[in-house]
This record gives structure tokens, sequence and C-alpha cells, in this order.
């Protein structure tokens, strides 16, 4: 599945409406597509201490850039107040899962031994408290590596709560996590989706009785790509390849006019 596919999938989470505690990186993203989509009115909460009730002037390129969504604050407050005082009010907790495992623990902090790692990653954040607290867990799984995806992650950055629901997106269809984990819905007409049937299976997950998951539209394929560009011309590196990567195709990615996003909405 493309980039843009997978952003326009994620971006539906935010678009059921509700409270919504946006994680950095494709949670941003996807958040920033769902602005441009119809949908139930929804309301971002980031890490920072702030909400947001609409779409900001530019893709933030972190929850601290206040300048880029400053038009559609509607609450500053601390990352305390979010992540202690607010934690339990989230109707959905979405956030970035690079390395992940079936139980919907993330590692975000390094792979390899604690004294001499083979990869830093850039760490949790408050991710380790939101989680906890979620009622909802949703993970934005945008790596082309299934290997990222494990039985059992080597370091827990964040763990959720024994009862919450833990839905994993990846590019070719969603699992839902916990103690047994399930294929919910595959991507059936998309090339590659049976190497994540097979990794679930290498893993111990159950891969019987999901559902094909529904087309994405032109509208949403525009909207996403719309993003992407934004978020390229911003610095995020993803973004960044996945223009590159699809720019000889151009009718995918075009950057819309302003006519189609109108079309959009």
């Amino acid at each position: 599945m493309s980039t843009v596919d997978f952003l326009a999938r994620a971006a539906r989470e935010f678009r059921r409406g509700g409270w919504v505690f946006t994680g950095f990186h494709w949670p941003v993203l996807a958040g920033h597509t769902a602005h441009a989509l119809e949908g139930r009115p929804f309301t971002q909460v980031f890490e920072a201490g702030v909400s947001t009730h609409g779409v900001g002037a530019e893709v933030p390129t972190s929850t601290t850039d206040y300048p880029a969504y400053a038009d559609a604050m509607g609450w500053l407050g601390s990352t305390a107040d979010v992540l202690l005082a607010m934690g339990n009010r989230f109707d959905r907790v979405v956030l970035d899962a690079s390395n992940v495992d079936l139980r919907g623990r993330i590692n975000s902090s390094f792979v390899g031994p604690v004294s001499r790692p083979t990869v830093r990653l850039p760490g949790g954040g408050g991710a380790a408290d939101v989680a906890a607290k979620a009622r909802e867990l949703v993970l934005l799984f945008g790596a082309a590596d299934l290997r990222r995806l494990v039985r059992a992650v080597e370091h827990v950055t964040a763990a959720p709560a024994p009862k919450a629901l833990i839905r994993l997106h990846t590019r070719w269809g969603v699992v839902l996590l916990g103690q047994s984990p399930v294929l919910e819905e595959l991507a059936t007409d998309v090339p590659g989706h049976e190497l994540l049937v097979r990794r679930l299976e290498e893993l111990g997950a159950r891969t019987d009785g999901f559902i094909p998951r529904a087309r994405i539209t032109a509208g949403e394929r525009a909207a996403a790509a719309h993003v992407l560009h934004a978020a390229a011309a911003r610095g995020y590196a993803v973004a960044q390849k996945a223009v590159a990567e699809t720019r000889p195709a151009a009718s995918a990615v075009d950057l819309p006019s302003a006519a189609d996003l109108e079309d959009v909405r």
C-alpha cells in the first residue's frame, strides 16, 4: 500500500469524532488529513498542552510548533494537564508505533542492549502516561518492514492498560492487539497484503475471519497527497520519501488544486 493510502486510512480514526490525543509523526499527519474530509467533529489534544478545534495553517513540525496551529487553538495548558489530568477524557489515543508487539507495547527507546544499543530511537515522551490511561489506543505503523512488528518488544517504552481496545494500522490492514491478537481488516486489493498475513501467522496471531477493507476514495487520496506535499516542504522525511517515490506517477500524488479540495469536503 502506498503512503498516501496508509495516511488516508489512518485519517478515518479522527473522522469518527470525539477528543483525540494526537502523538507526533504519523498521528499529526493523519489528523491534518482528516480535517479536509467529511466526518464527525473532533478535537485534537497534543502532549505539549494544547487543544485544537480545526486545521492549523501549516502541518506542525512538532507538538510544540504553536505558530503552525495557533489559528485553530482552543485551549492552552501544560504537559502535566494533558497526561495526568485529562488522560482519562480522551475518546482515542493515537500514537506512532515504529516498533510494536502483539500486546500493543511500544519500543521507542533503542534496539539492542542497554549498555551498547545498535539503534537509538527518539524516545517516548509522554506516551507511557497517556497509553496507560487510554480506553482505546490506535497505533500507526507506517513502516514497510514488517520485522518491526514482533511477538515481544525488546524494551517497553509504553504499554496499554489491560482492558484497553488496541488497534494497529499497517499499510496492509488493521490488527486487534492484546491477549488474543487477530487480523481485523485486510486490504485484499493491495499488492503485498499476504506479507502481513504471513508475518502475523509467524508470530502466532489469528488471521482467519478478517473483513476486506473498504477502498480509498479519490477524495481521501487527494487530501492525503496534499498533506504529504505540505509535510515534505516542512521537513518530514517520510513525506519527502513518499513524494519522491511517487513523482514518476504524477497522477497519483500531484498536489490537488483548490477546486479539488473543495470536492473533497
